[in-house]
């Protein structure tokens, strides 16, 4: 896939056991794919190889035509590769827009916080601008409301302009309004401009109105993939994960 994301016959084991079993996906510019499973299917776990926190035993991961497998996160950021994790990753005692810069200094500076305020303003502001939190860019993380906490820590993932985003249970302790704008956010940037987005969520709506295709996994193997309403309907994935 010439700009996409690839993982090929993934495999990696833990005492025995293989949490991720010859797992194989893609996902394209532009294309919003869901990964849902019971939990110890493996998902995180293969998020953690996509991301450089885990190497395979086996397998590759490559980004457009560049092998990245094992590569660091560090590494995997510079490449193009974000990520959002369940619960939020911020600073609470930093900045809105601080914490958008410290996000932008990444690996470039021994004491990052200590000059992020000074540096990269404007591409910080602008990543604030497409998640809606121009306003709050001045208080104090620590102050925000849990559903802004998650968009901040979006905006985070998006300062470096990645080419895909992994994005683990994005809409985990919201309420329901704030996951269907969460959701149409994701829709909208994904959209606009043409981010490869890769997600796990427990939140079945979530996944059934957004994603363009759900890959199912069960028991560290890939059980099920097509289209949302395939998937709803498929005996197996019903028998695993969604039950009647």
């Amino acid at each position: 896939m010439a700009d996409g994301l690839v993982a090929d016959a993934l495999v990696r084991t833990f005492g025995g056991v293989r949490a991720v079993d010859g797992v194989s996906l893609t996902v394209a510019p532009g294309e919003i794919v869901a990964l849902i499973g019971p939990n110890g299917a493996g998902k995180s776990t293969l998020f953690n190889i996509i991301n450089g926190q885990l190497r395979p035993e086996q397998g590759r991961v490559t980004l457009g035509d560049t092998d990245i497998t094992g590569q660091s996160p560090r590494a995997a950021w510079r490449r193009g590769i974000a990520r959002t994790f369940q619960v939020a990753a911020v600073f609470p005692s930093f900045t809105v827009a601080e914490n958008v810069q410290i996000a932008l200094l990444r690996g470039r500076v021994w004491n990052p916080w200590r000059a992020a305020r000074f540096v990269h303003h404007a591409p910080a502001m602008a990543a604030l601008a497409q998640v809606g939190l121009v306003a709050q860019a001045d208080r104090p993380a620590g102050e925000l409301a849990y559903g802004d906490v998650k968009r901040l820590e979006l905006a985070m993932a998006l300062a470096a302009a990645p080419r895909v985003l992994l994005m683990d249970e994005p809409t985990a302790g919201m309420a329901a309004p704030e996951r269907s704008a969460m959701m149409a956010l994701i829709r909208t940037l994904v959209h606009d401009r043409g981010l490869a987005v890769l997600f796990t969520e427990h939140d079945m709506d979530a996944v059934f109105t957004s994603a363009h295709r759900v890959l199912v996994m069960d028991r560290g193997r890939l059980i099920a993939e097509g289209p949302p309403a395939a998937i709803r309907a498929n005996p197996a994935v019903r028998a695993a994960y969604l039950g009647d």
